[in-house]
C-alpha cells in the first residue's frame, strides 16, 4: 500500500504542475498580446496618460 500511496502523490503533484505550466502560458499569451497592442496604439500617437512628456 505504500508504494501505491507514492506513486499516487507522484501522479497528482505531476497533474498539479502540468495544469499550473497550461494557465501560466495562456496568461503569459494573454500579457504579451495586451503588450503588444499597447505598444502599438503609443506608436500610433495615443492619448494615454503615460505617452504625454511632463
Amino acid at each position: 500500500m505504500d508504494a501505491f500511496r507514492l506513486v499516487m502523490t507522484v501522479v497528482v503533484m505531476v497533474g498539479v504542475v502540468v495544469a499550473i505550466l497550461l494557465f501560466e502560458r495562456r496568461r503569459a499569451e494573454r500579457i504579451r498580446r495586451d503588450t503588444a497592442r499597447m505598444a502599438q496604439g503609443r506608436a500610433d500617437g495615443g492619448t494615454d496618460a503615460d505617452s504625454r512628456e511632463p
